[in-house]
């Protein structure tokens, strides 16, 4: 716990277990190795009312799968399954009370986001709006895609989770910022010689743990620019496409005698 707040007091949350009396989470991406975004999960049977709080390191986007949340503002008001919750980073949330209820956060790092978009979007002049309740498909299926990956131990490493990062950080900072806004795209495919050099690196590093950081540097491009342009020239995500590489390279290993199945 980082303290309790009394009276009027924001609690200075790091962490969701920070709120929650210590609860532990169900699965976590803290153990990833890279902090630029942490997906967690909690099966709160009973508690509450929690103190007001606020996380202040990352921005923070909440999903009620099931249960009961009670959120105790000016008037009380009872959440949905699968409504969302995106508040900024050091913004107040209200105080709320949990029964049997399943929760999936997503805590993004904002100098993570700033750098994922690059000069695709001026991110330090946006402003992010806290917004609760709503129901936003796109959101839930990023947060799905992250709950399955945690739950089956993070076979797609960094790469997964960067990709994850700089896809949601495009999403907050194009709906919830206080002036909409639409990414600049560079061209509908990346140029022959840069696909090129990536595939390559790609190939030579398939052992390594891969980075999107490691990926976009290498052609001199933005995140969320990289994953655009290698998406639309290739069909596959950058997550997706090293999964196929490292499957054909296994086939091709085992093919060639070189190593059991074991």
């Amino acid at each position: 716990m980082q303290g309790r707040a009394s009276g009027g007091e924001i609690l200075q949350a790091k962490r969701p277990a920070d709120v929650l009396g210590g609860i532990e989470p169900l699965f976590s991406s803290a153990n990833s190795k890279w902090d630029g975004l942490i997906i967690e999960r909690y099966r709160v049977e009973k508690f509450g009312p929690t103190p007001r709080f606020c996380f202040s390191e990352h921005h923070d986007i909440s999903v009620y799968r099931d249960g009961i949340v009670e959120v105790h503002d000016k008037r009380s008001t009872i959440l949905y399954s699968d409504s969302l919750a995106i508040f900024p980073a050091g913004a107040p949330q209200s105080s709320y009370t949990l029964l049997k209820t399943r929760v999936t956060l997503a805590l993004l790092d904002p100098a993570f986001v700033r750098r994922a978009l690059g000069n695709v979007i001026n991110s330090d002049a946006l402003e992010i709006i806290p917004t609760m309740p709503t129901l936003d498909e796109q959101l839930d299926h990023f947060l799905r895609a992250a709950e399955i990956e945690i739950e089956s131990g993070l076979p797609g490493g960094r790469l997964f989770l960067e990709s994850l990062g700089t896809a949601l950080a495009a999403h907050l900072l194009t709906h919830y910022a206080a002036k909409r806004v639409t990414p600049r795209h560079y061209g509908n495919m990346m140029p022959q010689h840069l696909l090129r050099r990536t595939i390559d690196f790609i190939q030579e590093n398939l052992g390594k743990d891969l980075s999107l950081a490691d990926l976009s540097a290498g052609v001199q491009m933005s995140k969320y620019h990289f994953c655009h342009l290698f998406k639309r020239s290739t069909g596959l995500s950058p997550h997706q496409y090293v999964k196929r590489a490292r499957v054909q390279r296994a086939r091709q290993l085992l093919a060639e005698h070189r190593f059991s199945l074991v």
